[in-house]
């Protein structure tokens, strides 16, 4: 029942607008005809300008989207936000809009008005006739009621042609993936740093607690530096998703060589791990320190889980910069549990910048070396 009254509104407002064009158009027309010479060239002038600045109007990039506006709580329609404003395709279509509601406005206006007043009479010259005209009562009582009925009719036109007309443009939709396209992008990018910061962590978290577990009977001192290893790799690890949160809201600052030390120095791998840089660190755009940063970091935290001893960080700063994590393989380790995922995720996060990643064993096949390049800028 709402709905159907905002409906008739909508079309009260299409009649109402092709009420105000038929009178301009009438007036225009009696003062065209009650001059002549000059007079006539200027009222013909100013019909001109009329239609021009009409046109304008309509044609206008606003318009769709107050068309759009009003169609979805008035008709009740589905339709998505406008994003193509400034193309001709969508100003036409915000136009052929504007003159379908007109039409369909003065359509059901010109049914009304003729439709109730006629009705009406003939129920009132049956009732007047007596018996001999009766039948005009159940017919004026038909045309009253079917005036009114076949309103919903225009009002389903309107319904049935706003998904069409006012619908997504080709432009609309380009946008659209676009938007999704960027949506996706951010998703990936924080499942990226969410599994290279605190899988990193939790990697570090368990070596030091199965450490402290196996030599908790035998050495108590060993067994408590694991545990001050834990709560230290905990506190980073908050430390660390605060920074996390700070860039994905555009708040961080970008990684620097000290952080990157830091890293190595906290490293969950089973013997101190060492860095060399080469270059300076100064060079790198904070973007590409950032992703250096989480490439070291996750392969630490591969170092850690697969191999043994400590791992060697080298970053060479040249005309690219090149990280290189080397660690021992350790054969007696599960290797079952390897997904990939960080592998793959490595490589999607090199790919945004334009560089490369590898991964693989040595020829010997004694160490595993995870190397990354990526431009300077």
């Amino acid at each position: 029942m709402r709905r159907g009254t905002l409906g008739a509104v909508y079309l009260l407002l299409g009649a109402a607008g092709a009420a105000f064009i038929g009178w301009l158009c009438y007036a225009f027309a009696i003062t065209v005809r009650a001059t002549s010479g000059g007079d006539r060239v200027l009222v013909l002038l100013l019909v001109v300008v009329a239609i021009a600045v009409g046109a304008i109007l309509v044609l206008s990039p606003p318009v769709r989207d107050a068309e759009v506006a009003m169609a979805r709580p008035l008709l009740g329609v589905d339709l998505p936000a406008v994003r193509d404003r400034h193309s001709w395709d969508s100003r036409w279509h915000g136009a052929a809009w504007a003159g379908l509601v007109l039409v369909v406005g003065a359509v059901a206006a010109v049914v009304l008005l003729g439709g109730v007043p006629l009705g009406v009479s003939l129920v009132v010259d049956g009732f007047d006739r007596g018996v001999q005209l009766w039948w005009r009562v159940p017919l004026g009582v038909c045309l009253v009621l079917g005036s009114f009925a076949i309103q919903a009719v225009f009002g389903s036109i309107l319904v049935r042609a706003a998904p069409r007309v006012l619908g997504p443009t080709s432009a609309d939709r380009l946008a659209l993936a676009a938007e999704r396209e960027q949506e996706l992008a951010r998703s990936n990018e924080l499942a990226r740093e969410l599994h290279d910061t605190i899988g990193h962590s939790l990697t570090a978290i368990s070596v030091q607690a199965e450490a402290g577990r196996i030599v908790g009977s035998q050495d108590a001192d060993s067994a408590q530096r694991a545990f001050e290893k834990i709560s230290t790799v905990a506190n980073a690890a908050l430390a660390e998703l605060d920074a996390v949160l700070g860039d994905l809201r555009g708040g961080g600052r970008g990684r620097t060589l000290e952080d990157l030390r830091a890293l190595v120095e906290c490293a969950p791998t089973d013997a101190p791990s060492g860095l060399e840089v080469s270059g300076r660190w100064a060079r790198l755009d904070e973007h590409i320190s950032a992703q250096l940063y989480r490439i070291a970091q996750e392969g630490l935290t591969n170092a850690a889980k697969h191999g043994k001893g400590g791992a060697q960080v080298r970053v060479d700063i040249a005309a690219q910069v090149t990280l290189k994590v080397t660690n021992m393989i350790d054969r007696q380790r599960d290797r079952s549990t390897r997904t990939g995922h960080g592998i793959i995720g490595l490589t999607e996060r090199a790919a945004v910048t334009g560089g490369s990643v590898e991964a693989g064993p040595t020829q010997d096949g004694k160490e595993w070396v995870l190397c990354a390049r990526l431009p300077i800028r």
